[in-house]
């Protein structure tokens, strides 16, 4: 089985809602359109929150992967996190763009001048901007830890083209919601069947570089999160534990039997990732209302601050992390340091964001009103 395409930047690689600016103060997320009223008000809080919950454990995924491989390139944890972070890389992104998907109803029903206007433009301009910060702080950081690739005019440069960094999900989803309403007229059955084509080809043939196959790969994940709202809807209702356990057996018998299957069956990976994804959502909804759900759905009611600094704090956490001798002297601690620097850094970013906005630094975060002209004005 090929090991998934990822960020080789990453030590590897919102609010967006997708991919629109959200306001600070907004909440959880809102449930999809053509969702009917809940007949009780556990079932209204699992409609709406388990989103946010798959939100927040994608983000936190993501940052325990490059955690664990800042580390582990750094000798200070061991490779068993390689192993773990190999067998969640087929949920980790899709998670995030079926969640994403599942926005995405509102922004594709736009005309295309108010939808460039706001929501791409939006995307495009936290993509470059936050290109030009990694330059500035990977130019400060300790060598260490500094990212060279990042610290460098050219990345910000071909980044514009070429994403090659772990800011390449919000280019990712820039494009895929252009080539989402520009297949909208397209019959449903072509443009999955395009998109699925697209995701068995990205498995065996290289698609530009990694961050472009990447988005060939999980462009269908974006484009089910769209068009099959009211399946995944559905699906987020069965929490009962049979239906659980079975999609994690399903999701695991999958991974082995490709893993043991050996070249050839790649293209056999979207099956896996959609036994993974029904795990993801059963999961998310049957955690609503417990305290781990609650730190989850903390953290995806806020995910773009996370994603866009995670890189950073990382790097600077984990500095602090390799100069302690306690990690160099106790296994034990190697072994829950990736854990350790994960959390760290989600709850830096998270306190960040608010020390930011608090300075009226709004605009590190969104593209500013009078950038969006009449577009903010008709949301």
């Amino acid at each position: 089985m090929r090991a998934m395409p990822n960020d080789p930047t990453a030590r590897d690689a919102h609010d967006i809602d997708p991919v629109a600016p959200r306001s600070p103060s907004s909440g959880t997320s809102q449930v999809p359109d053509g969702v009917g009223v809940p007949a009780t008000t556990r079932t209204a809080r699992q409609r709406v929150e388990w989103v946010d919950i798959a939100k927040g454990t994608s983000i936190i995924l993501v940052v325990l992967l490059h955690a664990a491989n800042l580390l582990i390139s750094k000798g200070f944890a061991p490779e068993v996190w390689e192993t773990i972070n190999s067998y969640l890389q087929p949920i980790r992104m899709p998670l995030f763009f079926v969640a994403s998907g599942l926005f995405a109803q509102g922004m594709i029903a736009m005309a295309w001048p108010r939808m460039l206007r706001s929501r791409i433009a939006h995307l495009m301009y936290l993509y470059t901007l936050w290109l030009v910060v990694f330059l500035g702080v990977h130019n400060l950081l300790p060598s260490d830890v500094r990212h060279e690739g990042y610290a460098s005019w050219m990345n910000v440069v071909g980044g514009l083209y070429m994403p090659n960094s772990a800011l390449w999900f919000i280019y990712g989803l820039a494009v895929f919601a252009v080539a989402a309403k520009a297949m909208s007229r397209l019959p449903l059955w072509l443009q999955l069947g395009a998109a699925v084509a697209l995701n068995i080809y990205s498995q065996y043939q290289p698609v530009v570089s990694w961050s472009w196959n990447n988005l060939a790969e999980y462009f269908i994940y974006f484009l089910l999160g769209l068009h099959a709202r009211s399946l995944i809807i559905s699906v987020s209702r069965r929490t009962a534990l049979p239906w659980i356990a079975a999609s994690i057996a399903a999701y695991a018998a999958m991974y082995y039997l490709l893993a043991d299957a050996g070249s050839g069956t790649q293209g056999l990976t979207i099956i896996l990732t959609t036994f993974g994804l029904a795990a993801g959502v059963l999961v998310s909804a049957a955690v609503v209302g417990t305290p781990v759900g609650g730190i989850l759905n903390t953290v995806g009611r806020t995910t773009l601050p996370v994603y866009l600094m995670l890189d950073m704090f990382i790097a600077m956490l984990g500095y602090v992390f390799i100069k302690l001798a306690i990690i160099n002297e106790l296994l034990v601690v190697q072994a829950v340091a990736p854990l350790a620097l994960a959390a760290g850094t989600v709850a830096a970013a998270l306190y960040a964001h608010k020390l930011l906005l608090a300075l009226r630094l709004n605009w590190l975060f969104e593209l500013p009103p009078r950038l969006r002209g009449t577009a903010r004005r008709e949301a």
